[in-house]
């Protein structure tokens, strides 16, 4: 009866033991974050840049986006992984705006 219990302690012990899981930090590794400024023409006020904001929040990937109504310009730090610059300047244009060459 002893045996019998501790091979069912030991069985329990391996069962509940942490397995391989991928964890928030194993996607962090792969994760690269990247920070840009985009030119934005069209913003007139502060539903304009509530609009923007909106549109570049709903792609995944975007870690933060702070839109300047004072300067016309979108700071966004996002995922490079996960989307390019491309598909975030198409969510501004979505909203109807136009996105500037930075040159």
């Amino acid at each position: 009866m002893k045996n019998i219990i501790i091979v069912l302690i030991a069985i329990a012990f391996i069962a509940c033991a942490p397995g391989e899981k991928k964890t928030s930090e194993d996607s962090a590794k792969n994760a690269e974050i990247v920070e840009t400024t985009i030119n934005i023409g069209g913003l007139h006020c502060e539903n304009c840049v509530a609009s923007v904001e909106k549109g570049i929040n709903s792609l995944e990937g975007i870690e933060n986006v702070v839109v300047s109504l004072h300067d016309s310009t979108a700071l966004v730090k996002y995922d490079a992984s996960k989307l390019g610059l491309a598909t975030i300047e198409k969510a501004v244009e979505k909203r109807g705006y136009k996105v500037k060459s930075s040159d």
